[in-house]
């Protein structure tokens, strides 16, 4: 089954190679630009470059006749090379210099960020009983759009760290159980006005894991904060953790919209968002899972779903248990 997968999944990707409308849209440049494009020119000009050689050292006997045709074919394949070789290191210093601004500018969007959480919390914790019900809402608008900010800002950071092979991680001991009980309760007022229900089942005493604590809890919001989202009102969520072998398995279940059959294969990657997020009009940036996916192979994890579309999804992870 799983050889069947993997042979799947690498059809699927020399198809999206050959792809060359879709490698123009996604890179933003023109179709001849295009590394596959060249790569096929490039093959196309060799085969043809061998073809004239052979009638050409077949039908002169001249040695000095060869030696020329030689000497124009590795002329035209050094062009080429140096085409494709110049194309791609241009590709790698936009992407570089893409990542440092990301890195820059969300660094710098904190400051201002932290100055206007910290004034709200204040103004609601300090001079709350001075302001009407109308000025309080207001400020805890503001409180609240804040934070989405905030979390887009970390979330730009950390992608910016994968991509610059920056994002450092703690390998020490925790609580797997703990780490999910605390971000449920802190999910849970998000879904009680949908009448969400949420529920975990794991057993009283299970092996402490091995990994980034911290990350782990943004990985665990990550997926129950989606699940609230595509979960229709009256729905339900089942988070369950086991042990399996040598790791500790973390599933969340829920029995929202699922994800279109056709989409499945990109679901960790950098800003995708199924049709149904734009159909159902929620918000995101579509980096939570591509972070997710990162963080849990990088402590030697493993992360994996099923989902059927107006069905519902299952989302997991693994991650090494502590063995001392």
């Amino acid at each position: 089954m799983e050889f069947c997968k993997n042979k799947l999944k690498i059809k699927v990707e020399f198809i999206n190679d050959l792809d060359l409308g879709k490698q123009a849209k996604d890179l933003g440049i023109k179709i001849w630009q295009t590394p596959s494009f060249l790569f096929i020119v490039f093959g196309f000009t060799a085969m043809i470059i061998m073809t004239a050689t052979y009638f050409i050292s077949k039908n002169y006997e001249d040695p000095s006749v060869l030696v020329i045709s030689e000497c124009l074919v590795v002329v035209v394949v050094f062009i080429l090379e140096m085409l494709v070789t110049r194309f791609v290191e241009q590709i790698t210093k936009l992407n570089r210099m893409k990542s440092e601004f990301v890195s820059i500018a969300s660094h710098q969007l904190r400051t201002p960020l932290s100055a206007i959480k910290w004034e709200t919390e204040l103004m609601l914790k300090k001079f709350k009983k001075g302001l009407n019900k109308k000025q309080v809402k207001n400020i805890e608008n503001i409180y609240a759009i804040n934070q989405r900010m905030i979390h887009l800002v970390n979330d730009l950071l950390d992608v910016a760290r994968i991509d610059q092979n920056r994002l450092i991680l703690k390998k020490q001991k925790f609580n797997l159980v703990e780490i999910v009980k605390e971000v449920v309760a802190e999910t849970v007022p998000k879904a009680k006005p949908r009448n969400i229900e949420i529920s975990i089942y794991a057993k009283k005493k299970l092996p402490f894991v091995l990994g980034d604590a911290e990350k782990i809890r943004l990985v665990v919001d990550n997926l129950l904060d989606n699940a609230v989202k595509y979960t229709n009102s009256g729905g339900r969520i089942k988070i369950g953790i086991f042990k399996s072998n040598d790791s500790l398995i973390f599933e969340i279940t829920d029995n929202g919209v699922g994800i279109p059959q056709e989409q499945v294969g990109r679901v960790f990657e950098k800003f995708f968002r199924s049709d149904n997020a734009s159909r159902y009009q929620t918000d995101g940036t579509g980096l939570g899972l591509y972070i997710a996916k990162n963080i849990i192979e990088q402590l030697d994890g493993k992360i994996w779903f099923q989902s059927i579309e107006n069905a519902g999804s299952v989302f997991s992870f693994s991650l090494p248990i502590n063995k001392q």
